[in-house]
């Protein structure tokens, strides 16, 4: 019995959260919300990358992975939004020769981007869409430390998105999660863990983590508001990614904006172009990629761009190197290098509410 199942057994039919599960989402609401009460030190943005584990109770460490497969265009949905089904990670096939030297293709992209206008949509809600697969891996202790005896799983999960946020920085989330897939480990006993359930929660985010209304359209003051929100000084390179990920994950962006986001993601170190490819929804785009040095891991990062507009299709990013250990992703079975993480963006605008879709 682990400490969850034995904490509810004690609780009986008092206990207030019977039947559900911590997940990641439910991490980052109560992180955002312990931001709030955090007066005398300064706030830190939510990780949206490989969360703690929770020690002494059942712990869940969630990544994004890829996905291989995306068919249908969803049920009675507006937007349109694609199916996707879980697969191991594979990585997409890329058109041409070794990466090479990123920086000044990309700019050039940049450019092409600027000219781009609005984003669609009439309103000033941010509405964003997006498709893809995350891996859960769940590990339950026996005790109160890790010990051999503790269970460890991992599975891929098809994920849907739709986020909203008005100005004031009220939002809605709502996350629709397939049945896991590939599952390794102990996964017959976290199975009430790997059965995601949807969820749908709107919440109001604190007024520090909220980006400014108005963006800036350099890549250096860009960079600036991406450090500003990062909540760290001098900010690293992880910490510029992270920010740069939330902001296309629920923002949408006009040319003169993403243009200044692709300046930014140009100017970190060792940026390559690895070529031009298609994204699981067989949308062409050139694909770029940097490597960047996080806690305890080094990861891969690649963003697949369109052409012809420089809207950013696809988000990937995948574990090269990691310390070993507690909650590492070798202890859940799996292999590096592992991607761990994967989003199609399908829709990103504006709507007049929150709730409200395109065309509804």
């Amino acid at each position: 019995m682990d400490d969850v199942t034995a904490l509810r057994a004690l609780l009986n039919d008092t206990d207030p959260r019977a039947g559900e599960t911590v997940g990641h989402a439910d991490r980052q609401r109560a992180r955002t919300k312990a931001i709030t009460l955090m007066n005398d030190t300064p706030a830190r943005r939510p990780l949206w990358l490989r969360p703690p584990a929770l020690a002494g109770a059942a712990a869940l460490t969630a990544a994004a992975t890829a996905a291989v497969l995306v068919l249908g265009t969803g049920s009675g949905d507006p937007v349109g939004v694609p199916a996707a089904y879980a697969a191991p990670p594979t990585p997409l096939e890329v058109v041409g020769s070794a990466p090479e030297p990123g920086e000044q293709r990309l700019l050039a992209l940049a450019e092409t981007a600027r000219n781009g206008g609005d984003a669609p949509g009439e309103g000033d809600v941010a509405y964003v869409s997006s498709s893809g697969v995350e891996l859960l891996a769940v590990t339950s202790y026996t005790g109160e430390e890790p010990s051999d005896e503790d269970l460890h799983s991992a599975g891929f999960i098809p994920y849907q998105w739709q986020h909203w946020q008005d100005p004031e920085g009220d939002t809605r989330a709502v996350s629709t999660p397939g049945a896991a897939e590939d599952t390794a480990g102990d996964a017959e006993e976290h199975r009430e863990f790997l059965d995601r359930q949807a969820e749908d929660v709107e919440e109001r985010l604190d007024p520090v983590l909220l980006f400014p209304e108005e963006l800036p359209t350099g890549a250096g003051a860009m960079a600036d508001v991406l450090v500003a929100w990062s909540g760290e000084a001098p900010a690293t390179d992880a910490a510029l990614v992270n920010a740069l990920n939330n902001l296309y994950d629920h923002r949408p962006l006009d040319g003169a904006e993403e243009a200044a986001l692709m300046g930014v993601l140009a100017g970190l170190p060792g940026v390559e172009y690895a070529g031009g490819t298609r994204d699981p929804l067989a949308r062409e785009g050139e694909l770029f990629q940097v490597r960047v040095a996080e806690p305890d891991q080094v990861t891969r990062y690649r963003y697949l761009f369109a052409p012809d507009t420089g809207d950013l299709l696809y988000r990937d990013a995948t574990v090269l190197e990691e310390e070993g250990g507690e909650g590492s992703l070798a202890q859940h079975g799996l292999e590096l290098p592992v991607t761990t993480s994967y989003r199609s963006f399908v829709w990103s605008g504006w709507v007049e509410e929150v709730g409200a879709r395109p065309g509804s």
